[in-house]
């Protein structure tokens, strides 16, 4: 699709985020985990796409409770929380947080040091691909919007893209592949898939989204970013 041919009214758009994939392609182990999405998606990403003339309906945040009893840092559920009510109240905008959950499986597998089979638990997040593939094509089916913009790096999503790209052709697909470096292995598929890319976020760009120190809930009450963030 030329998207140089399309017309200049605002495309509505709606990005759905992964938000597993988001945190630890981008967000672990920097100072930005206190992102305002909305507000990045806004003035950073859209704002350089090719077709600049948009109208951001929604942002849709896919992602799983911690399960605290088996969170390496005991107070890591308290600041998920935190940043998922900030998210709704976000002074940029509402962001919509959409809970799959976790699952905890015993399997078997072969341990590094001798190679020998062993019972392992392994802790999974359930549901969340699923529900950004049914979203984006919902939201496509109803007619709501004329962009939808991907961030995530997870081929399994793929599918959804390829059926988005046959079904609903004049649907822009955007990618934002959430990585602070360029270098990082990033998913061709989705790549092949999209109409535009945007393969890397500044730290520049990070740092000029975050969200207030305090935010107000509805009932009037603060909440705050957390100490370690």
């Amino acid at each position: 699709m030329d998207l140089s041919s399309r017309s200049l009214q605002p495309l509505r758009t709606i990005a759905y985020i992964d938000g597993y994939n988001l945190y630890y392609s981008a967000l672990t182990r920097s100072r930005f985990k206190w992102l305002d999405i909305r507000q990045l998606l806004e003035q950073v990403i859209l704002s350089s796409a090719p077709n600049p003339a948009f109208e951001l309906l929604a942002v849709k945040f896919f992602t799983a409770p911690i399960l605290g009893r088996y969170a390496s840092d005991p107070l890591s559920p308290d600041r998920q929380r935190r940043y998922h009510n900030a998210l709704a109240f976000a002074p940029s905008g509402p962001t919509e947080v959409i809970y799959g959950y976790h699952a905890t499986t015993v399997k078997k597998a072969r341990l590094l040091e001798d190679c020998k089979l062993a019972r392992v638990m392994v802790l999974e997040e359930k549901q969340t691909d699923v529900n950004i593939g049914l979203h984006m094509y919902r939201d496509a089916t109803h007619g709501r919007v004329d962009q939808i913009v991907l961030v995530s790096n997870d081929s399994d999503l793929a599918p959804a893209l390829t059926m988005l790209k046959y079904d609903f052709p004049d649907i822009v697909r955007g990618l934002l592949l959430p990585s602070r470096e360029r270098s990082n292995r990033r998913s061709g598929q989705l790549d092949a898939l999209a109409n535009w890319t945007r393969r890397q976020l500044k730290e520049d760009e990070l740092a000029s989204a975050q969200l207030p120190r305090s935010i107000t809930n509805r009932k009037g009450k603060p909440i705050l970013k957390p100490e370690a963030w």
